[in-house]
Parts: structure tokens; C-alpha cells; sequence
């Protein structure tokens, strides 16, 4: 194939209808939060399960929740870039069984890290409670980048004066035991939603690299650039940025990096059972 980014042709049944069904959803969180106050993505978007927000369908319904207007124009514009042509060559119904396993595909992965976050803050808090000393819970509340507010500081300090205190420390395991059992709806780490089509989008991008990865792209609307080096080039900068972990970074990298291995992973089986798919 020798097509160029931008000659996709007409946009494909499947992908208006993504389109249509996430603009109309970005429509309605505007509306709904302006007039009634009420935030939808409390409803639709992905927490994490232990939350008490959390429901079965947000496993879906997060795909379809965006933040503001350039995260859904960019989502829906990759969609249609790079789907259009995978939705030709598969057939819509395809096509859909592809997109929802890469989103899905990347919720899980996402909730898995997730998880293995939350029981790293749950195993030093542990370590804490059964080693009460004035260090440990420093390690505790440094490790997990929690803020500790000049009272707290304080009394950690008198702790430190006074080691057989047993008000004071008992006083400061309560608020770890506290903190402990409610993680998962107060700390943001494990409070706020995932929204977004990401996950599924780069499932596409990897599923366009990988069926013509010889096709020429403009990077960045300039670059021309081979397919398959956009898909290692995007992939690199996900596994980069999650290796990072700036703090304050609120963009789901190890979702992006889901939908690409689940997007793999289904190509890979496809073509495995019938070669002719794809070639």
C-alpha cells in the first residue's frame, strides 16, 4: 500500500458512528455540568474498582468521556486518520471487535498498575502499624508523596521527644488507619476517573503500522515518516513518560501502551488464523 496520511476516502459507518456517539456525550458533560452542575463523569468515566463510584460498565462507557475539546478532537481526528482504512479492510463489525478490545484492553492494564500502586500504599502503611516510630512514618508519608502539614509535623516531633508517648502514637496510627481505609476515595491517585478513547486510538495506530507499516505519514502535519516508525516512536514516548511519572501528569500512559499490546496481541492471533486478513 502507498496511500499518504489524508487519502482515506470517505469516512467509514463504523467510525461516524463512534464519532457521533462521542461528540453527542461531550455535548451533553457540557450541558449538564453548566446547567445542572452535575458531572457525568462521575458515572461514565473509569474508576478505580475499590472506589465507590466504581460500576462494571465504566469499563466501556469511559471510552466515550473526554476532558475538553482538543482531547476529543484529537482522539476522534487519529480515529478517523488511521481507522478509516482498517474498517475498509476488515468490514465494520471488524473493525468495532478490534476498537473496543484495545479500549477495553487498556482499562485493564491501566487498573492493573493501578492496583499494584494501591497495594504498595497499603503495604507501607502496614509496615507503619507495625512498626510505629516516628521514621517510619515518615518513610510512609515521604514515599507515598503525601503533604504534611505543619500540625502533623509538629506532633511527629513530639513524638520524636517523647518516644513511650502512647497517646501521641496512637493518635498518629488512627489517622494512617484512616487514611489506609479510605485510599481509594480520597487519595487522587485512586479517586479521579480515566476518561478518553486513547487506549483504543493508539490499539488503531498500532494496528495501522503494523498492517502497512511502509505507508507515508506526515509527522506533526510536516515529517514524512514511514508507519511502523511513527507506531515505535509513540510507543517509546508512552513507556518513556510512564517509566517518568512526573508528578501532576494526569494522562493515562500506561493506557495508551494497553491498547497498543491488546491491539498486538489481537492482529497477532488474526493473522495467525488466516494470513489472507491481512496479505
Amino acid at each position: 500500500m502507498n496511500n499518504r496520511f489524508g487519502n482515506q476516502g470517505p469516512i467509514t459507518p463504523a467510525i461516524l458512528n463512534i464519532i457521533i456517539i462521542n461528540v453527542i456525550l461531550f455535548i451533553a458533560k457540557i450541558i449538564f455540568g453548566s446547567t445542572y452542575h452535575l458531572d457525568i463523569d462521575k458515572y461514565l468515566g473509569l474508576y478505580f474498582p475499590y472506589n465507590s463510584n466504581f460500576k462494571p460498565w465504566q469499563l466501556i462507557s469511559h471510552m466515550f468521556m473526554h476532558a475538553d475539546f482538543f482531547h476529543i478532537f484529537l482522539n476522534m481526528l487519529s480515529l478517523w486518520m488511521f481507522g478509516t482504512v482498517l474498517e475498509k479492510v476488515w468490514g465494520a463489525k471488524k473493525f468495532l471487535i478490534f476498537y473496543f478490545v484495545c479500549g477495553i484492553g487498556a482499562a485493564i492494564c491501566y487498573l492493573g498498575v493501578e492496583y499494584y500502586n494501591y497495594l504498595q500504599v497499603v503495604k507501607s502503611a502496614n509496615f507503619f502499624l507495625n512498626h510505629p516510630t516516628p521514621s517510619t512514618l515518615l518513610s510512609f508519608l515521604n514515599k507515598n508523596s503525601l503533604s504534611i502539614p505543619n500540625d502533623l509535623m509538629n506532633e511527629i516531633e513530639f513524638w520524636k521527644s517523647n518516644p513511650n508517648n502512647t497517646e501521641v502514637a496512637n493518635s498518629l496510627k488512627h489517622l494512617v488507619i484512616n487514611y489506609k481505609d479510605s485510599l481509594a476515595n480520597m487519595d487522587a491517585r485512586f479517586a479521579v476517573p480515566m476518561i478518553g478513547a486513547s487506549g483504543a486510538v493508539y490499539g488503531i495506530l498500532l494496528g495501522y503500522g503494523y498492517l502497512f507499516p511502509n505507508t507515508i505519514i506526515y509527522f506533526q502535519l510536516f515529517i514524512p515518516i514511514k508507519a511502523k516508525y511513527l507506531v515505535f516512536i509513540y510507543a517509546g514516548i508512552e513507556l518513556f513518560s510512564t517509566w517518568r511519572n512526573v508528578p501532576g501528569d494526569n494522562v493515562a500512559h500506561v493506557a495508551h501502551l494497553g491498547g497498543m499490546l491488546f491491539g498486538f496481541i489481537l492482529i497477532y492471533i488474526w493473522n495467525k488464523k488466516n494470513r489472507n486478513t491481512f496479505y
